[in-house]
């Protein structure tokens, strides 16, 4: 398992009458991002996350639902130590658990856990996204496009997963 530290990115921020401004860079993880495209840089070229087939799940455990939808307490709380990200249990639902990211209290969404594979690699990352301010969403254009935020915790090339987590990542 490899973290990758620094990886290409064009942030891109959208206007409320249909314009946008780019801006690329190379970023590092642990970074906010507006609308990012990433792209990771190796030997054989650049793999573009934002446009490879990807399988994305939300990072909760909850025991009210069929253990295929969600990962149990037991496979969120090795994410958590694998990746380093914190877990809470909710305040009225015993057991259910989700992903926190307390940088920003803005970030009042579980995270997602994204699987890829390119020339045959796995790559994962953990993000988290939010709104730009309170106000959001601005217009029903920009409500469309989802948060604007987003927290890339991490990119690994190789990850250190279970079958059972594959499974559910890829079950989507």
């Amino acid at each position: 398992m490899k973290l990758i530290e620094k990886f290409y990115c064009i942030q891109t921020e959208v206007f409320g009458n249909g314009t946008q401004n780019s801006n690329e860079s190379v970023v590092s993880v642990k970074t906010e991002l507006l609308r990012p495209s990433i792209k990771i840089l190796n030997t054989n070229g650049s793999i573009n996350l934002s446009e490879s087939k990807v399988f994305r799940k939300r990072l909760i455990a909850n025991p009210y639902t069929d253990s295929n939808e969600n990962f149990t307490i037991n496979e969120l709380l090795f994410l958590s130590k694998t990746y380093q990200f914190e877990i809470e249990e909710h305040k009225s639902h015993k057991g259910y658990f989700t992903s926190v990211l307390k940088i920003n209290k803005l970030y009042n969404t579980p995270g997602d856990i994204i699987l890829t594979e390119q020339d045959g690699k796995e790559y994962l990352m953990i993000e988290f996204t939010r709104w730009q301010s309170e106000s959001q969403p601005r217009s029903a254009g920009e409500d469309s496009l989802g948060e604007d935020i987003t927290y890339v915790h991490g990119i690994w090339e190789s990850p250190l997963l279970t079958d059972e987590i594959i499974a559910k990542i890829k079950n989507n």
